[in-house]
């Protein structure tokens, strides 16, 4: 997953160098993820690779605010639902209360899914990476099929969210939060809405005509 990865400042598109200092069964467990553009470092702890900025707390959940389903496959089949993730290999992110079921739903939908602020129950495996963020996605744009948001982040991760899926992607956010600016809504309730991306318009050229 380490290639999907992105620094979070605003410059030209560019892969992450990966110093590692530990790893164990092919995980990382120790190291830093350095931007050769601008040269800014995001640290390797214990399986997870934090890209807040100095200074940044972790966001915090709203009470009330977290899905509520009654098991871990009930919430990774909702999600999967929401995000129409019927693409095996593709890349899911899921962030806050979503990621409990992280293990679940990669299972369940055969993709690669990248948690944003997991919770402390939530395991690293060979399709589940962890990630530590304040209000951007460190992804390559348009790498991701979906992306779930629960209401403990600042409204500008729906613009970052906007920016990681691919065109057709979808996105899940809370009705605290306004949809994404030019996407489509597909579905809402008191809590939630989906959202997805505009496909991509491919300009036709009309050809020259010889006499």
């Amino acid at each position: 997953m380490l290639d999907l990865l992105r620094c979070v400042n605003p410059h030209e598109d560019t892969w992450l160098v990966a110093s590692l200092k530990a790893i164990s069964n092919r995980f990382v467990i120790d190291g830093v993820l350095g931007c050769p553009v601008c040269h800014a470092e995001y640290a390797v702890r214990r399986g997870i690779a934090d890209f807040r900025r100095d200074g940044e707390l972790l966001p915090q959940p709203q009470p009330g605010t977290a899905p509520t389903p009654r098991n871990r496959e009930e919430l990774a089949t909702r999600v999967g639902a929401f995000l129409n993730a019927t693409e095996p290999g593709a890349t899911l992110v899921v962030g806050g209360a979503w990621g409990n079921a992280a293990q679940e739903l990669s299972v369940m939908t055969e993709t690669r899914v990248l948690v944003l602020n997991p919770a402390k129950e939530v395991d690293e495996s060979e399709t589940v990476g962890l990630l530590r963020v304040s209000g951007e996605i460190p992804l390559a744009p348009g790498s991701a099929l979906g992306v779930a948001i629960d209401a403990g982040f600042p409204p500008q991760i729906i613009s970052a969210a906007m920016k990681a899926v691919r065109p057709g992607g979808r996105i899940l956010g809370p009705t605290s939060m306004s949809p994404p600016a030019g996407a489509a809504i597909l579905a809402r309730d008191d809590r939630y809405w989906v959202a997805e991306k505009p496909a991509e318009m491919i300009p036709l050229r009309r050809a020259n005509s010889s006499d």
